[in-house]
């Protein structure tokens, strides 16, 4: 019986160390790949684009070894030659940590992976940026990134993984073109320094006045469906699953419609209008109790254009908000996932435990 005792003992001995050396050899794989090995690229969906319409833009990540976690996007381009419009997160990127915002010359957004044990892997969009073209330009116009742009990578070395970044470009077809040779101000022909006085002209000896040639600029126009300056309507309602608003309105037929719920991490739902100008859509996961911003975008399939309108919508006890699901009501923090290192802890405390239980038990029969 003792020398049965003393085998079991060495067979748990022996097994549990090549278990132990495993995991820490899979830790050593993975730091060996945290090297930085992430880039984006900025990519037009189209190489040109008339005066007056709207480009859509992907930002496109490749993570190479990386897994990432979150991108922080930040975009710069010549704002007498673009208006931006929006700019939202794409397929690859499923969460919002911050929200999209535009400005004059500039674009940001904050992009994060579906959770810690899904991040971001591989190559795709990330982000999408739509820009109104409104100026024209004899040579191409870039978008590129700011230097604030940032990619986080899960378990890497560093802070930042991202090692490169393309720009992006393509030409404005039509429009005003207002390069700097053509703006600068003509010089007078004969001598600056002359004043001799202009020879009056016709019977009365009055003067011919100059004439100064002005150029109008042509007003850029919003064109929608039915002529007026907004058609897109959005309704939030009680749904009929508890923490599942509807979400529903009227846009052009046709319309490709951006929803993005800002909860905490923020649903992203793309819904196309029918030919009734109709849709409505539901988020995909349930809302907890809380006050939710809620922002519908809509691309004109015909003229390119888009609007942008904005709703809240809050989740109380009455509508089930207690009994919601997976997701978190804005300023509530997600739980942490606990560490590899942490893991391994555990793992090799566990197995002195067992190796210590099994010494114990054999000198207690001996």
């Amino acid at each position: 019986m003792k020398k049965i005792l003393l085998i079991i003992s060495s067979v748990i001995l022996l097994a549990a160390i090549p278990i132990v050396v495993f995991f820490i050899g899979q830790q050593q794989e993975l730091r060996s790949k945290a090297a930085p090995a992430t880039t984006l690229a900025v990519q037009p969906r189209s190489p040109t684009v008339a005066y007056g319409d709207t480009s859509i833009w992907k930002i496109v990540i490749d993570t190479g070894a990386n897994n990432v976690m979150q991108a922080k996007i930040s975009l710069i381009f010549d704002q007498t030659k673009f208006e931006a419009l929006s700019i939202t997160n794409g397929v690859l990127a499923p969460n919002i940590k911050a929200q999209g915002t535009v400005g004059s010359g500039t674009a940001t957004i904050t992009v994060a992976a579906e959770s810690m044990t899904k991040p971001i892997h591989g190559s795709g969009e990330v982000a999408v940026l739509r820009l109104k073209a409104i100026g024209g330009s004899a040579t191409p116009v870039t978008v590129q990134f700011a230097s604030d742009t940032a990619v986080t990578g899960l378990g890497e070395s560093t802070a930042n993984v991202l090692t490169s970044t393309q720009p992006g470009s393509l030409s404005i077809i039509g429009g005003p073109v207002q390069d700097t040779d053509e703006m600068a101000t003509p010089t007078p022909s004969g001598s600056l320094t002359s004043t001799s006085t202009p020879t009056p002209t016709g019977p009365t000896g009055t003067p011919t006045p100059t004439t100064l040639m002005t150029t109008t600029p042509t007003p850029t126009t919003v064109e929608t469906a039915s002529g007026t300056s907004s058609i897109l309507m959005v309704t939030v309602t009680e749904g009929t699953t508890p923490g599942k608003p509807l979400i529903k309105g009227t846009s052009p037929a046709g319309a490709t419609i951006t929803i993005v719920i800002h909860s905490n991490p923020a649903q992203t739902q793309v819904v196309t209008a029918t030919t009734e100008s109709t849709w409505e859509t539901t988020p995909q996961v349930t809302l907890k109790n809380g006050t939710y911003s809620i922002v519908v975008t809509s691309l004109n399939p015909t003229t390119g254009g888009t609007e942008t309108v904005s709703s809240t919508y809050t989740v109380t006890d009455d509508t089930g908000g207690t009994t919601g699901g997976g997701d978190t009501a804005v300023g509530e923090e997600l739980p942490q996932s606990g560490s590899t290192e942490m893991t391994l802890v555990l793992l090799s405390a566990s197995c002195c435990m067992i190796i210590f239980g099994g010494i114990t038990l054999v000198k207690k029969y001996l």
